[in-house]
């Protein structure tokens, strides 16, 4: 879909201003194919991967393509989903204390704020990395949906190996915790589905609703999506249809 635009820019003088411009023609295409009635998914999964071309061509501009730190895509970013307004949210992992590397990395968070990217990101070692999501279940949830974007692959390996079920939070505990996250969301909202204006998001039978079931599966088994779970008989073809059809609607 950004092929052009893509080849366009890596024929610029890349300066921020080419960025920029990129950025905003591909918002401007994906925001005309959503009110000609293009499926919603295909919108929030494309926006995804043109901010994933983005971020890898910035990351190579700034630290170069033999790093040793790793450039990681997480929450729902790391999930391959995008919506307009969504933060980007991004982990980088390093080798060593973060300070060494503050010399690059500043100016390339800068340079994705000017280019109009909305980042939200950490700068954490490995080790950090464990004890933050030992200590908290949602930041190993946002690692357990880590995706590599650029960078030292055996570090990522490293910290999706060492946050697994198998090192912390085992599946029972996950959804426990999951669980008890879950009634504490929906009583702020006096577990109310009824809302003249509902968070789509948070609210009960929201996007975070379905999320959760996805995360559940995903720390038990290992699988990536819902249809994992359809496809293991612990949802019917009408349950997984009507999740989907659910989910489709909340993101339009």
């Amino acid at each position: 879909m950004f092929d052009t635009l893509l080849l366009q820019l890596d024929q610029s003088a890349q300066s921020i201003a080419d960025y920029k411009q990129t950025h905003k023609a591909a918002r401007d295409l994906l925001a005309d194919k959503f009110h000609a009635g293009e499926a919603v998914e295909t919108l929030v999964r494309s926006r995804a991967e043109l901010v994933d071309q983005l971020l890898k061509r910035v990351w190579s501009k700034h630290l170069g393509d033999s790093s040793a730190a790793s450039l990681i895509a997480v929450g729902g970013y790391g999930r391959g989903e995008l919506h307009p307004a969504s933060d980007v949210d991004l982990l980088i992992l390093t080798q060593d204390e973060p300070e060494t590397l503050a010399s690059s990395l500043e100016p390339l968070i800068m340079f994705l704020w000017d280019i109009g990217l909305e980042v939200g990101h950490s700068v954490r070692t490995l080790e950090e990395c464990i004890v933050e999501a030992r200590k908290d279940v949602t930041v190993a949830t946002n690692l357990m949906e880590s995706r590599l974007l650029s960078g030292n692959k055996s570090l990522f390996d490293s910290m999706s190996e060492q946050t697994n079920s198998s090192h912390i939070w085992p599946s029972d505990e996950f959804f426990t915790a999951k669980l008890e996250e879950q009634k504490a969301r929906h009583l702020k909202v006096d577990d109310s589905s009824h809302d003249l204006e509902p968070n789509i998001k948070t609210n009960p039978g929201g996007l975070r609703d379905i999320q959760i079931i996805g995360w559940v599966v995903k720390r038990h088994y290992g699988d990536n999506k819902l249809v994992d779970l359809f496809d293991r008989g612990f949802l019917t073809e009408k349950e997984y249809e009507t999740l989907i059809d659910g989910e489709r609607f909340l993101w339009r």
